[in-house]
């Protein structure tokens, strides 16, 4: 599923009041910040907005009890909140590069759809639909432009002030140059042969398929991370390659092949590379090995790849813009990073859908 477009919400609950219908809640204290909370995947599909919601991201505003179309009620939306949900948005939008009039509340598609303010419609929405919320603006039109501010803000370059990455320029086979750390879309890339597969110890698989459930099992029980696992193996178009071999033959162990990065360089780097790869957006970091693999077999404007677990543990996929940087540490443990987790609170475990805090 691509993500193509962001829908604002308010929850018409109290403002520490998180409903799992949408992928991010936005709280408010009136003592302190507002908190970004989330329990799913930007790709996971959630019921947020009536037949609309495939590819759609839902961001809600936890306020709104009690609204009414003339009163936002006793928990009106917070300045704090709208800033917060704007550049939360604002990333999201240069992420997934969503067009601009795929940036809206549920106002605006609840009136596009027939069941927006002031129609009959029993199940009318008018979610910050707010008149003369700034400058004679609606709430609606200042949370859209606000978040079009954020998005070109969202610059490509790494902030690397925490000293985390090496500073580099990798060379691309195409004759591009590749600044890292910095954000750029990835593929999600097929699996390589590795070292302790014992049927392919001195040969290759015959087929895009042939034996993957045991490469899947060796994966598991190596990196202990447990996932649903779809690629096959990778094939390269070269006419002397088979299926599953990576660069020159060279086989990985199972916990450097769970988590490896392709790129297109011109100049393989050392096998066991480390590189951090980030979801710029929820803060999830994985260490990723490289120098297994080059290219990405993939069409389209793709600089490189990482295995569909990286994917999956960063809630992303296949062309999501993901942050990359060699390793300041070359020490690192390959798999996730869990302590690099800065934006994102994960959730306690909900019941009937509703998280009170």
């Amino acid at each position: 599923m691509n993500i193509t477009g962001i829908v604002f919400h308010w929850s018409e609950g109290t403002y520490d009041q998180i409903f799992n219908n949408y992928h991010y809640n936005i709280t408010y204290a009136r003592d302190r910040a507002c908190v970004v909370k989330t329990c799913c995947s930007d790709f996971e599909p959630k019921d947020h907005i009536w037949h609309r919601n495939n590819g759609r991201i839902g961001i809600s505003l936890c306020c709104a009890s009690g609204a009414t179309p003339e009163n936002p009620g006793d928990f009106p939306p917070a300045e704090a909140q709208i800033e917060t949900a704007c550049a939360l948005a604002g990333k999201l939008a240069h992420i997934y590069s969503i067009k601009r009039d795929e940036i809206n509340t549920h106002a605006v598609w609840a009136f596009i759809d027939g069941y927006g303010i002031h129609s009959r419609d029993k199940e009318s929405r008018w979610d910050l639909w707010v008149p003369s919320w700034e400058n004679g603006k609606n709430l609606t039109q200042v949370m859209k432009d606000k978040t079009l501010w954020y998005k070109e803000q969202f610059h490509m370059h790494v902030d690397n002030s925490d000293n985390m990455y090496e500073e580099r320029i990798i060379d691309l086979v195409d004759g591009d140059r590749l600044y890292v750390p910095s954000i750029f879309k990835l593929a999600q890339e097929a699996h390589i042969v590795t070292e302790s597969h014992e049927k392919f110890r001195n040969s290759w698989p015959e087929s895009f398929k042939d034996d993957i459930e045991e490469h899947y099992k060796l994966s598991e029980n190596s990196t202990e991370y447990s996932m649903i696992r779809n690629e096959p193996w990778c094939f390269s178009d070269k006419p002397d390659s088979h299926f599953g071999q990576g660069k020159e033959g060279q086989k990985p162990s199972e916990m450097e092949e769970g988590w490896y990065i392709s790129l297109n360089w011109k100049e393989v780097p050392p096998r066991g590379t480390r590189f951090i790869i980030k979801n710029p957006v929820n803060g999830r970091a994985v260490v990723a090995i490289a120098g297994y693999e080059t290219g990405t077999g993939r069409t389209g404007d793709l600089a490189g790849g990482v295995c569909e677990e990286i994917h999956h543990y960063l809630g992303t996929g296949h062309g999501s813009k993901l942050e990359v940087g060699v390793a300041k540490d070359q020490t690192l443990c390959p798999g996730p990073k869990d302590e690099n987790c800065l934006i994102t609170e994960q959730l306690p475990e909900c019941k009937d859908g509703v998280f009170n805090l």
